[in-house]
């Protein structure tokens, strides 16, 4: 069994973004229904608010002060805990991986903007908290959210150290989608149009290239707007999320000694997270068959 940290605020549910995030709260209710809290190797950390100074190592002073001024600054502090957090864990070995459920999104947050449910860019504040305080250097995301990821990906776009592996929506045409590929570790595919597509694209394309990067630690961007009853892509049920999963796990395992943080917002309707939840903490903490 692996020790799984589970990173939630009541503040990520009750102040979600809930235009968009629909399942927040209800998704981790699922988890004290499922007694999960009562397995010995299941850890249950309550999120702590990030500070405004690791947050201005990724954003300006300008944006900052205008999120401060909006109604999504506590939230935020909250979420971006819940992965700062996460990553200390388990890079000082405490746990071996975690679940992360937050309540406002990260990867359309550029430098001094964002948009789509998203104010700052938590996987880079938490990848620079990594590098200043724990010594760790290479990291892997993989971003499975219906749409691409351009706030990371212009963040950490040239810095080779990170590989950043996104699955978009084929809205936009062949040429813009080649400029999303830089190089061997920017990469983007389009989404798959059934779970076994998406399955087999993961399968396919994603152990190989960590294997290769070989980061210390990966993060799992779970995003649900995927769902056949969220706004995204539409295509996929609630049974592909936990096959998905398993086969990045499995790669963790391989490649990182299990080290995986998957951060989820929790953008489908309740009963999709309240179904999922439970199934991705036990694949994480490897405990019923």
């Amino acid at each position: 069994m692996k020790r799984t940290g589970v990173f939630y605020h009541e503040i990520c549910g009750k102040e979600a973004y809930k235009t968009l995030l629909m399942g927040v709260e209800e998704g981790f209710e699922s988890l004290k229904k499922a007694k999960f809290f009562l397995e010995p190797n299941v850890i249950f950390f309550e999120s702590k608010p990030a500070t405004e100074e690791e947050i201005a190592k990724i954003h300006s002073q300008s944006w900052i002060h205008y999120v401060k001024q909006s109604q999504w600054w506590r939230v935020s502090l909250y979420s971006i805990g819940g992965i700062v957090g996460a990553t200390e864990e388990t890079l000082r070995g405490r746990i071996d991986n975690a679940l992360v459920i937050v309540g406002v999104g990260g990867h359309h947050a550029h430098y001094d903007s964002a948009w789509g449910g998203c104010y700052f860019n938590d996987t880079a504040i938490a990848i620079n908290y990594a590098r200043e305080k724990l010594g760790a250097k290479r990291f892997a995301i993989l971003d499975t959210d219906t749409h691409h990821a351009d706030g990371t990906r212009d963040l950490i776009g040239a810095d080779e150290e990170i590989f950043h592996f996104c699955l978009c929506n084929d809205w936009f045409s062949n040429e813009h989608y080649v400029e999303r590929i830089k190089g061997k570790t920017k990469i983007c595919f389009s989404h798959g149009a059934s779970d076994e597509e998406e399955i087999k694209i993961i399968k396919k394309e994603v152990p190989h290239r960590l294997e290769k990067f070989r980061p210390e630690l990966i993060y799992w961007i779970m995003g649900l707007d995927t769902h056949k009853d969220s706004y995204g892509t539409a295509s996929l049920s609630e049974r592909c999320y936990p096959e998905m999963a398993k086969v990045i796990k499995e790669a963790s395992d391989k490649i990182c000694d299990g080290k995986l943080i998957v951060r989820t917002s929790c953008n489908a309707p309740a009963n999709v997270t309240e179904y999922l939840m439970p199934r991705i903490v036990n694949i994480l903490a490897e405990i019923r068959s």
